[in-house]
């Protein structure tokens, strides 16, 4: 139904005689026009560290909505590390949340949409979403999606996977590694040992998770099954290739190559920030990472080498949604299309102030202050990346680059199968607690596979891992069926 009002506010914007967009109404005629009542927005975001000048930012941000929405914006970032538990938290007390952003992988969108954080968007995002609405395709929608109804604003950006190695430039160039022909993990094993032998204060390969993904190994990526598989078979926890993968992780950390700790930090970025590590893995690949990794990573120069080719993985990575507490869901989504349609209202919570966060210098290229008092690093979390200003260092044609990642990549084959966990959410959470013990030592190569994966397979077969994998089987048998027919 959704899809339907997009006539209706392309009909607003070509006759000016279709009502119900007032969203458009509300971010291009300005406040006064749209006799809007004053209101207060919470927006709750993480980022990466406490900035100075959060409060001189915010207020620059109120100075353009309370013009355009008769709204004032408090901005409450939290750190990172600490964003879902707070979160959590804040929604346990039960107070204002109008935007709050979400993915699916911290502060898990479906998980709380489910319990009613968040409100249906659908009627919103027609009536007062227009614009938004028709700037991204369906499939980008979709990854807001559950049972068919939109609880998530997806923020425009990399939606592709892209696995990729991660190498300091300046040992490419010191090891005169040809990285055309890393085709495989396998084949960066000899540059890991030059490295070992030759640079005493460095890490080869820096890690927390280790570099294991379905991506690598022609599994789908939406629902685990071979995707030349005819007959689509839902395959186990632990894999032929797990077990192979696990098995090369162990080897590299007896050899010194993975950092002892890999098994115990928490946050990726740990492993490389100080910029002591000369390859690490990073699964997205985006277009124009490298300029965010030298800003975390020391300063140093690195060069992005894909290993498998780029999946279509939808939108649900960074999305923002508005609380059921919020007293103006209307008004939270116009903050939102404003956000994703305003140039300059973006660029300012990307990059803080002109002048004095970041300098503009040619073209659409911005040089960032780094420690001027406000620095992001996460144009992602906020809106649509077709806005904003690139970074020094940036390819020229970053965000055609992304747009046309997200465009040719595969789709998944089971697009649109929503696995319903009700009917196993014991057994989930017993599994959960197994990968939790023995996932990060085995994925790292902490642990010898040899000795603990039997171990690790028993536990997981007895915390009920067998009956996830028949209710997931049976689900898509019936998802596939269902789609025969139609």
């Amino acid at each position: 139904m959704a899809w339907a009002l997009v006539v209706c506010s392309l009909c607003a914007a070509i006759l000016g005689g279709c009502t119900g967009a007032g969203g458009s109404r509300g971010t291009e005629a300005g406040a006064a026009d749209t006799k809007l009542e004053p209101v207060d927005l919470v927006w709750y975001y993480p980022q990466y560290g406490a900035h100075p000048d959060q409060r001189l930012v915010n207020d620059a941000v109120n100075a353009i909505t309370r013009t355009k929405l008769n709204a004032t914006v408090d901005l409450r970032p939290i750190d990172f590390a600490s964003y879902e538990q707070k979160m959590n938290t804040i929604v346990a007390s039960s107070e204002q949340m109008d935007v709050i952003w979400t993915s699916n992988w911290l502060f898990p969108w479906a998980t709380n949409a489910k319990k009613g954080v968040f409100r249906p968007l659908d009627d919103l995002l027609g009536n007062y979403g227009g614009q938004l609405l028709a700037s991204m395709d369906e499939k980008y929608w979709n990854g807001g999606k559950l049972g068919g109804r939109l609880y998530a604003v997806p923020n425009y950006q990399i939606a592709a996977m892209r696995p990729s190695l991660v190498i300091q430039k300046r040992f490419i160039d010191k090891y005169r590694l040809d990285v055309s022909k890393i085709k495989r993990i396998e084949d960066i094993e000899p540059f890991l040992r030059q490295i070992k032998e030759g640079e005493p204060n460095i890490v080869p390969f820096g890690t927390t998770r280790g570099l294991y993904t379905n991506l690598l190994y022609g599994i789908d990526w939406r629902v685990p099954v071979y995707r030349n598989d005819p007959t689509p078979t839902v395959l186990p926890d632990v894999t032929a290739e797990m077990r192979t993968n696990f098995a090369l992780m162990h080897d590299w950390y007896t050899k010194g190559y993975i950092n002892e700790d890999a098994a115990t930090l928490k946050d990726a970025a740990d492993a490389y920030n100080k910029g002591n590590a000369a390859v690490w893995f990073d699964i997205t690949g985006k277009p124009g990472s490298e300029v965010e990794f030298k800003a975390s990573d020391g300063g140093y120069d690195v060069q992005l080498v894909p290993l498998a080719g780029s999946v279509f993985v939808g939108a649900g990575s960074s999305m923002n949604a508005i609380g059921r507490t919020s007293a103006h869901p209307e008004r939270a989504l116009m903050l939102l299309e404003l956000v994703s349609t305003d140039k300059e209202l973006y660029n300012l919570l990307v990059y803080g102030i002109e002048g004095k966060h970041y300098t503009k210098t040619t073209g659409n290229f911005v040089q960032v202050h780094t420690d001027g008092g406000y620095f992001t690093n996460t144009d992602w979390v906020f809106g649509d990346i077709r806005n904003e200003y690139l970074p020094e260092g940036s390819p020229p044609d970053k965000i055609e680059q992304t747009i046309r990642a997200n465009d040719e990549a595969a789709v998944s084959a089971f697009d649109g199968f929503e696995f319903d966990p009700e009917r196993v959410k014991t057994e989930i959470a017993n599994v959960r607690a197994v990968n939790d013990e023995y996932y990060p030592a085995l994925a790292t190569g902490t642990i010898d596979p040899a000795r603990f994966l039997p171990e690790y397979e028993d536990k997981l077969a007895k915390a009920g891992s067998g009956v996830i994998v028949q209710e997931k089987q049976r689900q898509l048998d019936e998802w596939l069926k269902a789609r025969v027919k139609k």
